[in-house]
């Protein structure tokens, strides 16, 4: 009998986990991160000499605040890009009522 209860929780477990890996497969984290530059009337401008692309958000904050000490006059913000999510097709399937 416990042999029995023993395979029923690990094969429980195993297809918890195995479900919630499938549905958390497709969440996607922004994998460019770009800095831009705004001038005192609110203008979208490019500045010579800095650096805008970056792989990391914590990078890119960083920098964000040395330019804000480096230029005052200028405003800076924080730009994602993100990938095409892919959708799950078991969930298109489901969904075909």
């Amino acid at each position: 009998m416990r042999k029995i209860t023993d395979r029923f929780v690990t094969g429980f477990f195993v297809l918890v986990f195995g479900i919630l890996w499938y549905c958390t497969k497709c969440i996607v984290k922004p994998y460019q991160y770009k800095i831009i530059s705004y001038d005192v009337f609110g203008n979208q401008i490019n500045i010579d000499g800095i650096r805008t692309n970056f792989k990391t958000a914590k990078v890119a904050h960083n920098y964000i605040i040395e330019y804000k000490n480096r230029f005052s006059h200028y405003d800076f913000s924080l730009s994602t890009e993100n990938p095409v999510i892919k959708r799950n097709k078991l969930f298109t399937i489901l969904k075909k009522d």
